[in-house]
């Protein structure tokens, strides 16, 4: 849980188990509304702990039961249901000074997933829907719109699903506003009218988080190094390593090579990185930013791989290097001392350079070297090609 989740997603703990008030610790149905004993008596149960489960011991299994005001379509909520006798006026909402009927929620997620397995009536389907909203929020809104942040909903299949399948919906954002609450509703059947008999069962919710990435160059060469920020959709709450990694030349993650990491808590960061020595230059290459979560989605980034070309490579002020030919030249303002290595990081020759401009001996390599030159105190590394 290294980004922000709500309470008891996965439907262990219950209040109440094995009685009509049945339900899910932090979640609530109709039996618990706020329209009084009387009315919470006449109502039908719609919410049930099932012992099939997607991981765990329970799942949470709704039902559309008949009543008397006709189909009650089982539903469950993890703020509180307004019920009246006239149930047009019914409607599910956060009550934000009574922790059991609440969520607090102050990051922005990029999607809702869960698992489900559905039994509908004809031309019925399962239906989740979520809501980020700050100050008083209802589902539907009866009049708290202008408190909306964003929204998410998924509607099921007409037909049944008999293994666990999951789903997956984004957050639909409407302003740029730090959210406080999250509200959900799950149902049994279609909130247009559910059909008496239809059945749903819902496990393991959770909420995804993109991480960004940002390069601070998009052009690099083997050997060389930069850094990639990036940022989540919330503060973690816990140290989360996250890790930034290499695709291959055509952008593919089947054995991504990570490239830099970092320990962090914070929901933005930058990770310091270096180009592995030994690639091919190209301009398919992606780079990513992984969460130790699995409810972390990375993004992908473009980055281009070059190589060296015969032009002149400026030392920093002290000189130049270029090859020309098959040979290396050095042009140097004072005498210094090389060291060239190939793409492994082996030493293939080392010795003297004088000030002005000369050639060094060529290594026995071909492709991509580095050749280091020390000279006026300090010392430089530039990267080659061979031809």
């Amino acid at each position: 849980m290294a980004q922000p989740q709500p309470e008891n997603v996965s439907f262990e703990a219950w209040d109440n188990a094995g009685q009509a008030t049945q339900e899910p610790q932090q979640w609530s149905s109709l039996k618990t509304s706020d329209g009084g004993a009387f009315i919470n008596s006449l109502v039908p149960q719609l919410c049930w702990r099932s012992n099939d489960a997607h991981t765990g011991q329970y799942s949470v299994n709704l039902r559309t039961i008949g009543s008397v005001v006709g189909p009650a379509n089982g539903l469950l909520t993890n703020g509180r249901v307004h019920a009246e006798l006239d149930v047009a006026n019914s409607y599910m909402y956060t009550v934000q000074d009574q922790e059991q009927w609440r969520t607090t929620m102050t990051s922005r997620p990029d999607s809702l997933i869960g698992w489900y397995k559905a039994a509908p009536g004809s031309g019925d389907r399962p239906n989740v829907g979520a809501l980020l909203h700050i100050d008083e929020g209802r589902l539907p809104a009866f009049g708290t719109e202008s408190n909306y942040v964003a929204g998410a909903s998924w509607k099921g299949p007409y037909s049944p699903v008999t293994q666990w399948t999951r789903f997956s919906t984004p957050f639909v954002y409407l302003n740029d506003w730090q959210p406080e609450w999250l509200l959900f509703i799950l149902t049994a059947g279609d909130s247009a009218g559910s059909v008496e008999g239809t059945q749903a069962w819902y496990d393991d919710l959770a909420l995804i988080y993109n991480v960004q990435c940002q390069p601070d160059a998009q052009s690099v060469a083997p050997g060389e190094s930069l850094n990639i920020g990036y940022s989540t959709g919330g503060i973690p709450l816990a140290p989360v390593t996250f890790t930034a990694e290499l695709s291959d030349a055509s952008g593919s993650f089947t054995s991504p090579v990570v490239i830099g990491s970092v320990v962090s808590t914070d929901a933005d960061g930058t990770i310091a990185c270096v180009v592995p020595l030994g690639i091919d230059a190209g301009s398919g290459y992606r780079v990513r930013v992984s969460g130790s979560s699995p409810f972390y989605a990375p993004l992908q980034c473009t980055l281009e791989v070059t190589t060296a070309t015969g032009v002149a490579q400026p030392i920093s002020g002290a000189g130049y290097i270029e090859v020309i030919g098959d040979r290396i030249w050095v042009d140097l303002r004072q005498s210094g001392q090389y060291s060239c290595f190939n793409s492994q990081g082996a030493l293939l020759a080392t010795g003297v350079v004088g000030a002005g401009r000369e050639p060094i001996p060529t290594p026995v390599c071909r492709g991509m070297m580095l050749v280091q030159v020390s000279t006026e105190g300090r010392s430089f590394v530039q990267r080659i090609v061979m031809p």
